[in-house]
C-alpha cells in the first residue's frame, strides 16, 4: 500500500537539501575567508600545504560560536574528497581507494574532536598533517567537517548543520602541473569609456591542484603597450575545468581596435598557456556628443543659407 508523504516531512527533507546545498556553496567559495553557518564561523575555509614523504606540518583552525544564546555540541570528522571532472565540483567520498586517504594523515588537537560550545565563545584548534613515508606524490584532497547540535530541553538533540575546512596537500615528486585555456572571450564591441570584463575558462590537466596566475596584456591598433590586467584565479582541482571572470578597469576612453594578450605562468614563472582575441572599442558619448553638434552646426548653416544674404561692394 503506498502512503502519502506528509508536507511536514517534505518541508524537512527540502529544508535539508537546501542547507547541504548552501554548504556545498560556501566550502567551494573561492574568495571567501570565512564560512557561516547557523552560529558557526570557521577561519581559514581552505589550507594548503606541500609536505614530503615521512614530514608533518601543523596550523591551526579558528571556531567560534555566535548561534544566539544557544549552547551547542561540536562534532568533528574527516574525509576524503575527489575532484568531479569537467567541472569545478567535487565529491565527498569518505575514504578514497587505491592511494593513502588524507583522513588518515590528518588529527586535531585533545579534546577537539568533540565538545559543548557556549554562545559568543571562541576556540583555536590546532592540527597536524603528517604524510606518510609511503605517500603517492601528487595531490591529495580531504575536508574537516564541524557539526553543530543544538541541545533540547529535554537534553534532545536536535536538527544541526555543519562547517568545512578543504585540506590540499601536495607531494613532491614526479607529478605534473599543468594546464590549457578552453575558451578566452570578451565582448566584440564596447564603450570607449567603460570597463571591459574577460571570460577565461580554464581546465587542469595535471595531476595536483593549481591556482592559475598571469596577465593579460592589451596594446592598441598601432601595437602600442596599453595595459596590463593581472589574472588572480582560484584552485582548479585536477581534471576540473572552471570559469574566471576578468575585469578591466579602463581610465581615460578607447578608441579603435585592441589587441588582449593573455598568458598563464607556473609557479615557477612559465608561461604555462595563453591565448589572444580582439575587440573594438568606440568612445559612444563622445561620438554621440560630436555628431550632435556636427548635426546642430549643419541645421544652423542651412538656416543662415536660406535667410541671410551677403553681397560684397
Amino acid at each position: 500500500m503506498i502512503q502519502a508523504i506528509p508536507k511536514k516531512q517534505k518541508f524537512k527533507k527540502y529544508l535539508f537539501m537546501q542547507v547541504n546545498m548552501l554548504i556545498g556553496v560556501f566550502l567551494l567559495s573561492g574568495f571567501c575567508t570565512t564560512v557561516f553557518a547557523a552560529g558557526l564561523t570557521i577561519q581559514p575555509i581552505k589550507i594548503s600545504h606541500t609536505i614530503n614523504p615521512g614530514e608533518e606540518v601543523r596550523g591551526v583552525i579558528s571556531l567560534s560560536n555566535a548561534s544566539g544564546g544557544e549552547t551547542v555540541e561540536i562534532t568533528s570528522k574527516i574525509e576524503d574528497f575527489i575532484p568531479a571532472a569537467g567541472s569545478a565540483n567535487v565529491q565527498f567520498v569518505g575514504r578514497t581507494e587505491e592511494v593513502s586517504s588524507v583522513r588518515d594523515w590528518i588529527s586535531l588537537g585533545d579534546g577537539d574532536s568533540s565538545f559543548s560550545f557556549t554562545n559568543g565563545e571562541a576556540r583555536n584548534i590546532p592540527y597536524i598533517i603528517k604524510a606518510p613515508v609511503n605517500a603517492e606524490p601528487g595531490g591529495h584532497f580531504g575536508v574537516i567537517f564541524f557539526r553543530a547540535q543544538k541541545i533540547g530541553d529535554q537534553g534532545q538533540i536536535r536538527v544541526g548543520t555543519q562547517v568545512g575546512i578543504l585540506i590540499f596537500v601536495t607531494i613532491p615528486g614526479n607529478h605534473l602541473q599543468k594546464g590549457k585555456i578552453l575558451d578566452f572571450t570578451a565582448p566584440a564591441f564596447v564603450n570607449g569609456d567603460a570597463n571591459i570584463p574577460f571570460k577565461i575558462k580554464f581546465e587542469n590537466t595535471g595531476t595536483v591542484h593549481f591556482e592559475p596566475k598571469g596577465k593579460i596584456a592589451i596594446t592598441d591598433m598601432f601595437g602600442r603597450h596599453v595595459a596590463d590586467v593581472p589574472v588572480q584565479g582560484e584552485v582548479v582541482l585536477p581534471k576540473g575545468v572552471r570559469d574566471f571572470n576578468i575585469g578591466w578597469e579602463v581610465t581615460g576612453f578607447l578608441f579603435g581596435k585592441y589587441k588582449a594578450t593573455l598568458t598563464i605562468v607556473d609557479p615557477n614563472g612559465e608561461v604555462l598557456t595563453g591565448g589572444t582575441i580582439s575587440f573594438v572599442s568606440v568612445p559612444l558619448w563622445y561620438l554621440l556628443n560630436f555628431l550632435g553638434g556636427f548635426t546642430v552646426l549643419w541645421i544652423v548653416l542651412r538656416y543662415l543659407k536660406k535667410r541671410v544674404k551677403i553681397t560684397f561692394k
